[in-house]
């Protein structure tokens, strides 16, 4: 028989005496050398947005039928679940010149949990699991992923977990296999959007080969990878890395669009590519080495067409003897590559 102790009773409690906690996954996890105002400010702007909610709660107040959640802590209680309503609530509280306010926030209903909370308990974990099922799929993807890491080493049971978030095997591997991977590098994590871009990348064969990454197909562990060619690979979605510091050069970056993960990913799967693209050649002029005869004739068809077009703007109304000489160059030119391509390039279907 379970005593009082263990069960969460309903309290009102001043969110003054509410305090967020550093190490909340719905944060990323991250953010345990921040201050309490540091993540109120992190909370109200993206990508979690918890300024979003203060209209709301002027209009109708907090709604006491959905409580946050918070463990005990002496006179304090630290916050499991509800940070964006709580930073909206001190928002307003904070701002009382901005914000037209008549509705009662010096109390807030709060779930209360012993401070002894053990998050192994069917109980709890079974009350925040329903909770996450609504508000998971709004998460940054960050957040997803620590999460889910979380919840795996709480139950060391992932089909479990994926089952109560409602999440597939492949859809829980573009949050976890990055996240796990940079956990195994020692590699600081990625904030925000940056972070998913990783999650795609890994999602193509030819980044996989490169990487020689191995996965565990049951628990999604990273079991192997080339731990120096995962370092190129952040170089190349994330720029080089300030000196002394794990801070990233974003302008020095060589692919800066996630369209160009597939083309990234042809090149390095190809180790005369890669070696070119690290020797410094663009993504474009690397993808030559990959390319098959019969698209090399489709490259170079396409670029007479766009250096046709080129050169007939350059030379447009110039009759001075090198735009002339020129011209006469590139029409021989162009003669000999089309000669060339009707006798070696597959007609088109």
């Amino acid at each position: 028989m379970k005593t009082s102790e263990s069960k969460a009773k309903l309290e009102f409690v001043s969110p003054n005496d509410l305090e967020f906690d550093p190490d909340n996954p719905r944060l990323g996890g991250l953010q345990g050398k921040k201050s309490q105002q540091e993540i109120q400010k992190l909370l109200l702007d993206a990508p979690h947005y918890a300024s979003q909610l203060v209209d709301s709660l002027l209009e109708n107040g907090f709604i006491s039928y959905e409580p946050l959640v918070a463990k005990r802590k002496g006179n304090r209680f630290v916050l499991i679940e509800g940070n964006r309503r709580l930073a909206a609530v001190r928002e307003i509280l904070a701002n009382p010149d901005r914000y037209k306010n008549d509705k009662d926030l010096s109390s807030i209903p709060v779930l209360v949990f012993p401070d002894k909370l053990d998050p192994k308990k069917d109980e709890v974990r079974v009350y925040l699991g329903v909770r996450h099922l609504f508000g998971f799929r709004e998460w940054p993807p960050l957040s997803k992923a620590s999460f889910l890491e979380r919840e795996c080493e709480t139950t060391g049971d992932l089909d479990r977990v994926l089952r109560e978030v409602r999440l597939t095997k492949a859809q829980a591997r573009r949050f976890l296999v990055p996240f796990r991977l940079l956990k195994a590098a020692r590699a600081p994590s990625l904030q925000g959007e940056n972070f998913w871009v990783l999650g795609e990348a890994l999602q193509r064969a030819g980044i996989q080969k490169y990487l020689q990454l191995e996965v565990d197909s049951k628990t999604l562990e990273i079991k192997d990878f080339n731990r120096t060619n995962l370092n190129h690979l952040l170089n190349d979605l994330y720029g080089i890395k300030r000196p002394g510091s794990s801070e990233r050069e974003f302008s020095s970056r060589r692919v800066g669009e996630t369209r160009d993960l597939s083309r990234l990913a042809r090149v390095l799967s190809s180790e005369k590519a890669a070696l070119a693209f690290r020797k410094g050649k663009s993504l474009a002029e690397a993808e030559i080495y990959v390319d098959t005869r019969e698209e090399s004739l489709s490259r170079v068809k396409k670029m007479n067409k766009d250096l046709a077009a080129i050169v007939k703007k350059l030379l447009e109304g110039r009759k001075d003897p090198e735009s002339m000489q020129l011209q006469q160059a590139y029409k021989a030119f162009d003669a000999a590559l089309r000669d060339y391509l009707s006798k070696h390039a597959k007609p088109a279907v």
